[in-house]
């Protein structure tokens, strides 16, 4: 992990996998997207920037994102039908560690995969997963809106713009 303008990124200049994005904070929330896509610690894309504008927006000066899945992707639809399995392993563990480090600040988790969730069981197992570690350390779970399936809005500009309002003033619900 590097810090490139207060953006850190594990692993760095990976274009093929990334487990985790975002900026340190006193008060942080921790985001669980599908998978990374284009963002990086020198750049952030659209979905990351507005992963930043949530948290804050929320209370929280710092932003953490993490993955079900860590191989990135523009297209959820090209992630593999079997995962590789020490990738996947490594993406708890690395999340596991997240959650139990004290110097991370974490008190808020926003579940933000999307609906693409449903393409690979792997992914759903994941996500359980995850969820089971967030619920042993008693944090608070939340998404910006739930699909028609059920599942947690993905915050993209698009989905948050044509399904929530835009951005500015979007509030976070208990999940």
């Amino acid at each position: 992990m590097k810090n490139y303008n207060d953006i850190i990124c594990s692993p760095l200049n990976d274009s093929n996998k990334r487990f985790l994005l975002g900026k340190k904070g006193v008060n942080e929330m921790m985001a669980i997207g599908l998978n990374p896509s284009t963002a990086s610690e020198k750049k952030l894309d659209p979905t990351s920037r507005n992963i930043q504008k949530i948290a804050r927006n929320n209370g929280c000066d710092g932003w953490w994102l993490v993955n079900l899945y860590p191989i990135r992707t523009s297209k959820p639809n090209n992630l593999p039908v079997k995962p590789n399995l020490t990738l996947t392993k490594k993406n708890l563990e690395f999340i596991s560690n997240l959650i139990n480090n004290p110097k991370f600040k974490i008190n808020k988790v926003l579940c933000c995969w999307g609906n693409h969730i449903e393409n690979h069981l792997y992914l759903k197992q994941q996500a359980l997963k995850i969820l089971e570690f967030i619920r042993e350390k008693k944090l608070n779970v939340y998404c910006i809106g739930k699909t028609k399936s059920g599942n947690p809005f993905h915050p993209s500009p698009m989905s948050v713009n044509s399904h929530l309002g835009g951005i500015n003033g979007l509030v976070i619900l208990q999940y």
